[in-house]
């Protein structure tokens, strides 16, 4: 097993080793943290429309018979597929949200299993769609295997996740889940690959400091905005080269500190 500083620097992904008992204690511990959002739906307003529209959803071409939404709670992300999706397959913990319709897509809600595993046929969706859910999730590599088995060859894969460690999760954290972590860009990418993805496109994206003066400013929900998040990936791509998993001082803390991928699954895929 990796040492804690070869986690905290990107090198391996905290979790992804887990035994089953510690993959049961993560989602325990995730589930509880969880709670208070989930329970929120009254208040829930979705801010990333477009964030999404800008990274993902404007490369999409054709219909799609069948999506596969990674955690999409009540399902707002998914709105923009009207009109696309034959069917939305939704695993979802929190059944406060589930329905039999997201906008006017059929829609079909499953409950994630702690394993990793999906209640899916191979070759069973033709579209992918996760966004900031896999961070939360201690097998990471397993579940990804997961994806790319359902996944019909050339089957179209949105993914948009954190690549910085989010803080020293052995401490709590403001705001935070007790066990969220993001995902290194390295490990992610090569794991994407190992599985039967191909990357076509990629953007990094949420600049934290740019974010916290637009919020000071009196602006909310600024990733709902088109010019806003224009000008989030301008800075982000020009401050790209100062990406690090573990950003310990300020300087590391301007860059990026997400990434979006457009991904297509191929034929190809290690196994196991």
């Amino acid at each position: 097993m990796p040492s804690i500083d070869a986690y905290l620097r990107g090198q391996a992904l905290y979790g992804d080793d887990l035994d089953t008992d510690g993959i049961r204690k993560w989602f325990e511990e995730e589930e509880q943290g969880y709670f208070e959002l989930a329970n929120a739906d009254a208040a829930y307003d979705y801010s990333y429309h477009a964030l999404n529209r800008m990274h993902a959803f404007r490369y999409l071409k054709g219909h799609f018979d069948r999506c596969l939404a990674f955690g999409c709670a009540r399902g707002d992300e998914l709105i923009p597929l009207q009109g696309r999706v034959g069917e939305i397959v939704a695993i979802e913990p929190a059944r406060q949200w589930w329905s039999d319709r997201i906008g006017d897509i059929p829609a079909r809600y499953l409950m994630p299993q702690m394993s990793g595993d999906i209640a899916l046929d191979d070759n069973s969706v033709d579209l992918i769609t996760c966004f900031g859910v896999l961070h939360h999730i201690p097998n990471v590599s397993h579940v990804l295997r997961e994806l790319s088995r359902v996944a019909r060859p050339g089957a179209v894969f949105l993914l948009r996740e954190p690549i910085n460690s989010m803080g020293d999760w052995r401490k709590p954290r403001r705001g935070l889940t007790r066990n969220e972590r993001g995902l290194p860009q390295r490990w992610l990418e090569k794991t994407l690959a190992d599985v039967g993805f191909v990357t076509e496109r990629r953007a990094r994206c949420a600049l934290n400091p740019l974010t916290k003066v637009m919020l000071k400013l009196g602006v909310k929900q600024p990733y709902a905005r088109p010019s806003l998040v224009a000008a989030d990936w301008l800075a982000s791509t020009l401050l790209s080269f100062n990406v690090h998993y573990q950003r310990d001082n300020l300087w590391k803390k301007l860059g990026p500190s997400s990434i979006s991928y457009v991904l297509r699954r191929t034929s190809a895929g290690k196994e196991g």
